[in-house]
């Protein structure tokens, strides 16, 4: 082999045109390096951790904003009284002052603390919260011609605010102007009291003497449930009112105040010996399971 067949020999040995052309093109424009498959650990967590970021997103919003739903409501001036009494409850010596009340849609109302005018600084009523009185049977005995409003937090079943010469006073639902009585699990929902009930006191009837405090919210929840299941008093007479006062007269009678997060306090009378109980103008019988639950915290020392 001569030196012309060597030298075509290795010229045959380097790349062709072709093999150039995409050797050029390989370093011009490289491949993008291959991922490597996620894991099936990692294809399952990753979808699972979406969707509870996604309902986290959506629930704590909504707490938020039930809890912020709660009002703080204040006073103004308040006028002491041992008591704050209903129609049915108002003794004879309570009688010689007007009984601040009224009536609105086929409901009772009382004024709260007293009839006492209430800071509703951020929650003012808007035209929008007006209540239509026209053809509804309102009539009161406090405040003659204040305007009905919605308050806001609050299910107008329960709550109103009256505007009165530039000032708000509150009126509380009490009972039914036909005097019938108001089932204790429409006026637990009505009231909302398992959300706004913080604390529960039992005292002696008049509140002087405080015996007892139910302070959890699994406690105040489990009271507010029992309760609910109470039957209506429905065969209500002289004789049903004798032995109230009977009890009563006797320290058989106590006091669970019901004290909301929003300031105020709803009062709750119990007559353990009759099984019973009563909400505004609302009496009941109270459910065995609730006799039975709460029997130790009804004694005086």
């Amino acid at each position: 082999m001569n030196e012309k067949e060597l030298i075509t020999r290795i010229s045959r040995l380097g790349p062709t045109k072709t093999q150039k052309e995409r050797m050029l093109s390989r370093i011009l424009e490289p491949e993008a390096p291959k991922k490597a498959p996620l894991k099936r650990s990692y294809k399952i967590a990753i979808p699972a951790i979406c969707c509870a970021m996604l309902s986290l997103a959506l629930i704590l919003p909504m707490f938020l904003r039930q809890e912020s739903a709660i009002p703080s409501l204040v006073a103004l001036s308040v006028q002491p009284s041992p008591q704050t009494f209903t129609p049915r409850q108002m003794p004879l010596q309570a009688a010689i002052d007007p009984l601040k009340m009224m009536s609105f849609n086929g409901y009772r109302y009382t004024f709260l603390s007293d009839g006492a005018p209430y800071d509703l600084s951020g929650m003012m009523p808007t035209p929008g919260d007006k209540l239509s009185d026209d053809d509804q049977d309102f009539a009161t005995t406090y405040l003659a011609g204040g305007t009905l409003y919605r308050l806001q937090g609050y299910d107008p079943g329960f709550r109103i605010a009256v505007e009165h010469q530039g000032r708000y006073y509150i009126a509380q639902m009490s009972g039914r102007t036909d005097d019938v009585t108001i089932p204790a699990e429409e006026y637990v929902n009505v009231a909302d009291l398992v959300r706004l009930t913080e604390k529960i006191d039992i005292m002696n009837h008049s509140g002087s003497l405080h015996l007892h405090s139910l302070d959890g919210k699994n406690e105040v929840r489990k009271w507010i449930e029992m309760f609910s299941r109470s039957e209506s008093s429905v065969n209500r007479d002289r004789e049903d009112d004798e032995q109230w006062a009977k009890a009563q007269s006797e320290g058989k009678s106590y006091l669970a105040k019901l004290r909301l997060k929003d300031g105020t306090a709803i009062d709750m009378y119990v007559v353990p010996e009759l099984g019973a109980a009563s909400l505004g103008d609302n009496r009941y019988g109270l459910p065995e399971s609730f006799q039975e639950a709460y029997a130790d915290l009804f004694h005086n020392p």
